[in-house]
Order: C-alpha cells, then structure tokens, then sequence
C-alpha cells in the first residue's frame, strides 16, 4: 500500500479554511515549537509564551478562509506571529504608563516603573546576567520595527526577501533596519562580555 502524501502546510491551511480542525491539529504539530520559541523570546515567560502560542493557532484557524496559498505559509506564519507579540507588548507597555500616572511618585519608587537612585546601573546589571537576558534587554528598548527584523533575521533566519514580505517593506528598508539595529544593539551591549562576544561572531558588523 502507498504511503498517504504528506500535506504541505498551504493545503492544511486551505483544509483549515474549510472548517478541518485535523488539519490545524497538524499544523499545530509542525509549527508548535517555532511559536512557542518565538514567543518565549519576546516575553521571556513561559505561561505568557504558552498563551501567545494559543490565541496565535486560533487565530490561524478564524483566519484561515482569507489565507491565499502561495506557497509563503513561512512569511504568513511569521507576520501573524509576530504582529501578535508586539500587539501585546504594546498593551502592556500602555498599561505600565497608566499604573505609572495612578501611582503614588513616593510609592512607585524602587518599583519597575521608579528605580530607586543609585540602583539603575546598566553596565553592572548586563556584566551580572546571562547573555541572553542582557541582549534580550538590549532587544526590548529598541524600535519594534527595528527589533522585529533584527529577531526574524539573526534568530529565525529568515533572508532579506522574506522578512521583506513579512514586514511588508522593501527590501532597502530591511537592510536599513538591519544596519541600524544592529548598530544600536552594539551600543548597548559594546562594554560587556557580551557585546564582546558578539563582535566576535559577527566580524565587526555590529
């Protein structure tokens, strides 16, 4: 007996259109632990990164009718991703301000919102964090679009095309984006071991 012919993830998308939950459940099975990856990266929690995860695949599915099957499942999935994670921040962000404002000046400091003076050094708290959270930290205070293509390309390893297509920009505007971000991460980062470190790999670039 011939083996069933695996799927490509258009055709499951264009299932899922039709209303096939087997076919976001296999969806689901490919494309899990990108989301999951992605998400965790933004966030750095994995509840939040689990529930990004979530509302994404339904929101997949909801949208599925509209999905044109062109061979780009990559970029659409990358898109819809990535418009939801910075959505979030965004709201978060908002809702930091509003508390901010609500807050007591004399009661807010020492909080996330009011560092206490003489705490907020940037350089002891890179050299004393794992790599990883001091350029998650450095990614965070950069311009969404400037962190969305520096994530889609250094950690997805998405070509300029593509995150072209993703962004919905020209790929001039990619390479700007690129450059700039990655000349600002340098900045951040360019005093610590890990700035260090990333000079080194990448040859000087950033």
């Amino acid at each position: 007996m011939r083996p069933k012919k695996r799927q490509t993830d258009d055709e499951l998308m264009v299932r899922c259109g039709r209303g096939h939950t087997a076919a976001l459940s296999e969806l689901m099975d490919r494309w899990h632990g990108a989301a999951y990856r992605y998400a965790w990266r933004i966030f750095r929690n994995h509840h939040t990164a689990e529930d990004v995860v979530q509302e994404f695949f339904v929101k997949l599915f909801r949208n599925a009718g509209r999905y044109q099957p062109r061979g780009h499942f990559t970029t659409y999935f990358y898109r819809v991703l990535a418009n939801l994670c910075f959505d979030m921040l965004r709201k978060r962000k908002r809702r930091r301000k509003i508390r901010a404002v609500q807050l007591d000046p004399i009661q807010a400091e020492g909080t996330e919102l009011e560092p206490l003076a003489g705490e907020f050094d940037i350089d002891a708290r890179i050299v004393s964090a794992e790599a990883k959270d001091a350029v998650h930290g450095a990614l965070s205070a950069l311009p969404v679009n400037v962190r969305k293509a520096l994530e889609l390309r250094e950690f997805e390893g998405l070509r300029y095309r593509e995150i072209a297509e993703v962004m919905d920009i020209s790929l001039n505007e990619v390479k700007v984006l690129l450059h700039r971000g990655r000349k600002l991460l340098a900045r951040s980062l360019a005093r610590t071991p890990v700035g260090k470190d990333w000079q080194r790999r990448f040859g000087g670039r950033l």
